[in-house]
């Protein structure tokens, strides 16, 4: 008997990205921005439900490199957190190590939105878990410090300080960062060029990594020089910048880049994801293809 057309063409099952005994460490941040009460038990639930009953749950305090590099006993590292937990998750971890799967518990959620779209965290779980790829995070480095969505050079990111501060409860302490800010911006003292080009003056310098954008690969990194006259563009920009319409405001010129070069007579204030950083006279930045492994949902064509 002559096998059936569907036999010929059945699609074979997509084959699980860990094994069935799945060993998982759980690195868990309680105080992460959208993490509720009960959802460390909703965690275990959820892990127990996909299969995954060999966990272990550890506090996000934990996180070091040394720490990461005794993690190899483990099938796969399970990050619950906010933006800042699953860049040190992402920075941390051995590159021949466990893969990541790196869940939104944040705020804003940027890059484990560009890992599994707009699925809450037991959802994105489970998906990962059932049918996930392992593959490796595009990122860049900052005098060799990585970042995996946005870096953010000039004195507009000094008002990430005076956000922290209004966070922290500190309103004078704000109110005193934010006057800082908006003193050193428009000084003109930064230059900066993408790949070997020609130095240039900016307000302020992006480099937007493929996760910004909703994606995960990229043959480079994205670089946007702000060049702001005065207060008014730096506010027009700074409402647009919830949308993608910055990117089309006069003022903003977008190219790509591998390597880009940030320069300064004195200190270059900055942001790594979010997070505040000072640079003094010389900003390095390198392109990195082949960044930390994770589990992450297969991207439509």
């Amino acid at each position: 008997m002559e096998p059936t057309l569907a036999a010929e063409v059945a699609p074979k099952a997509r084959k699980r990205p860990l094994p069935d005994k799945t060993r998982a460490l759980v690195l868990f941040n309680p105080k992460a921005g959208s993490v509720q009460p009960g959802d460390r038990e909703r965690l275990v639930e959820t892990l127990n439900e996909a299969g995954v009953a060999n966990h272990e749950i550890v506090p996000v305090e934990h996180m070091s490199r040394r720490f990461f590099a005794k993690a190899k006993k483990f099938d796969v590292i399970i990050v619950l957190g906010g933006d800042g937990t699953a860049r040190s998750a992402a920075e941390f971890s051995s590159r021949d190590g466990p893969p990541l799967i790196l869940l939104p518990g944040g705020t804003l959620n940027i890059l484990p939105k560009a890992l599994y779209g707009e699925l809450a965290w037991p959802e994105a779980l489970k998906a990962a878990l059932e049918r996930g790829e392992v593959t490796r995070l595009t990122a860049g480095r900052a005098n060799g410090e990585a970042f995996y969505v946005a870096a953010l050079f000039g004195a507009p990111t000094l008002m990430a300080k005076a956000r922290e501060a209004m966070r922290a409860g500190r309103p004078l302490a704000a109110w005193r960062r934010l006057r800082h800010a908006m003193k050193r911006s428009f000084a003109r003292g930064l230059r900066a060029r993408p790949n070997r080009e020609a130095m240039r003056r900016a307000e302020a310098i992006g480099i937007l990594c493929p996760s910004f954008s909703g994606g995960i690969h990229a043959d480079s990194l994205e670089w946007v020089r702000l060049d702001a006259k005065h207060l008014l563009d730096l506010a027009r920009v700074s409402v647009m910048a919830i949308t993608t319409a910055w990117r089309n405001d006069s003022s903003v010129e977008i190219s790509t880049c591998r390597t880009s070069d940030i320069v300064s007579l004195g200190v270059i204030p900055a942001t790594l994801d979010g997070e505040p950083r000072t640079y003094f006279h010389r900003v390095r930045i390198i392109y990195e293809p082949k960044g930390p492994r994770v589990i992450a949902l297969p991207q439509e064509s």
